[in-house]
C-alpha cells in the first residue's frame, strides 16, 4: 500500500467515525453544543420521546385540547419534571406558534450570568410562522434575521401571564432549526452566537461531555456541570440535625470524594440513571459502594430512605464515573423531580 493510499485509507476511517458519532450522538450531547459554556445546571426534554411515550401522535398545528391533554399527561408522568415551560405549552402554541407539542427537544440552562431556553424544531418545521407571530405580538425585529427579536416582561406578561419571563427575548436560527431565548436581551444574545457555533459552549468542557455520555438517550435529564452539584445539591441546605445524620451515614460508608460532574437521566419508562464523574478511574472504583449504600440509605433533610421510593438495580464504576441505575416502585408519581434538588444526601461532596 502507498503512503497516498494509506493515508486515504486512515482518513476515510476519521471521517468515518466521526460521521457514526454524529449519526448516533443524542439529543442530550446535541443540547450541550447550544448552551453556553458558562452554564452550571442543564435541565433537558426530549419532547419527542415524550410524545412517543405517551402515545401523542406528532402535529404540526394541535389544537388546544390536544395541547391541554399532553400537558397533563406528561406532568402526570414526570417527563415534563425539568422543562421551563410546561406550564405554558397551550398559550406558546396558541400565540407563539411552537411548544412542546411540536418541538424535537428543549435544553433550559442556567448560570450565574443568566439563563436561556433552547427548542429544537424539527427539519421540516416552518420557523417563518414563529417570526411572523413575533411581529404580530409586538416584539421589536432585529436588524438581521439570526438577531435576537425584543419584547420585554410587561409584553410577555400582557400576552399571557403563563408564559416564563424566558420568552422575553427570542432568536429564531432558522438553518440551525433552533429557538433561542432568554429574559435578559445581553444574554440571549450570547446564546444566540453560542447557538450559530460563534461562541464556546457547554459542549467544551471536557468532563460535562465525558459525564453525559455516560448515559442514553433520556427523556429528561438534569446536568450539573463540574463541581456545582456540590453546592446545588449540598447537604448544607438541611437543618443542622439532618447535617449531622448525613455526616455519620457517609462516615459509616467509607467516605466519598467531590464530584467532577453528575447526571440523572430518565428515560420514558421513567427508569432512572445516574451518573457521577469523579477525579479519576481510581477515586471511581473507590466511591463505588458508599455511592451505591447511600442511593438506598436515609434521606436526612428530605424524609424517609431512598429505597422507600426507588429500588438498585445496579452500580457500577465506568472509567471516571460511578453509575447507579434506579427504578422507581411505583408506575406513577414523581421520579426526577424527587431529586432534582437539595438536600440529596448520595449527590453529597
Amino acid at each position: 500500500m502507498t503512503a497516498v493510499s494509506l493515508v486515504i485509507v486512515v482518513t476515510g476511517a476519521v471521517v468515518g467515525r466521526e460521521l457514526w458519532r454524529d449519526a448516533h450522538r443524542s439529543g442530550l450531547s446535541e443540547a450541550l453544543e447550544t448552551v453556553p459554556k458558562s452554564t452550571l445546571r442543564l435541565g433537558y426534554t426530549d419532547w419527542a420521546a415524550v410524545r412517543r411515550e405517551l402515545g401523542v401522535p406528532d402535529e404540526d398545528r394541535p389544537t388546544s385540547e390536544v395541547v391541554e391533554r399532553f400537558t397533563n399527561e406528561a406532568y402526570d408522568a414526570d417527563l415534563s419534571a425539568v422543562s421551563s415551560i410546561d406550564e405554558a405549552t397551550a398559550a406558546l402554541q396558541e400565540h407563539f406558534g411552537f411548544s412542546p407539542m411540536t418541538a424535537e427537544w428543549e435544553a433550559f440552562a442556567q448560570s450565574s450570568e443568566g439563563a436561556t431556553m433552547v427548542l429544537r424544531m424539527p427539519d421540516d418545521f416552518d420557523l417563518d410562522r414563529v417570526v411572523e407571530r413575533l411581529e404580530d405580538l409586538g416584539f421589536t425585529e432585529p436588524s438581521r434575521s439570526t438577531g435576537v427579536w425584543q419584547g420585554g416582561i410587561d409584553l410577555v406578561a400582557a400576552i399571557d401571564p403563563t408564559i416564563t419571563p424566558e420568552l422575553q427575548y427570542v432568536a429564531v436560527l432558522a438553518d440551525e432549526h433552533l429557538i433561542v431565548t432568554s429574559d435578559k436581551e445581553d444574554y440571549a444574545k450570547e446564546a444566540a452566537a453560542v447557538a450559530l457555533g460563534d461562541s464556546d459552549s457547554l459542549g467544551d468542557i471536557a468532563s460535562t461531555r465525558e459525564v453525559v455520555a455516560k448515559v442514553d438517550d433520556p427523556a429528561a435529564a438534569m446536568v450539573w456541570s463540574g463541581d456545582f452539584a456540590c453546592s446545588d445539591l449540598a447537604m448544607s441546605q438541611a437543618d443542622e440535625d439532618s447535617q449531622a445524620q448525613a455526616d455519620a451515614a457517609v462516615a459509616d460508608a467509607g467516605g466519598v470524594s467531590p464530584l467532577s460532574g453528575l447526571v440523572m437521566a430518565m428515560a420514558p419508562d421513567r427508569a432512572l440513571t445516574v451518573a457521577e464523574l469523579f477525579k479519576d478511574s481510581g477515586q471511581a472504583k473507590d466511591n463505588l459502594r458508599a455511592r451505591a449504600e447511600l442511593a438506598v440509605g436515609e434521606a436526612p433533610g428530605r424524609g424517609g430512605r431512598f429505597s422507600d421510593d426507588f429500588e438498585l438495580v445496579s452500580s457500577r464504576s465506568d472509567g471516571s464515573a460511578v453509575l447507579l441505575e434506579l427504578r422507581p416502585r411505583e408506575q406513577t408519581g414523581f421520579v426526577l423531580s424527587a431529586l432534582d434538588s437539595g438536600p440529596v444526601l448520595f449527590a453529597t461532596c
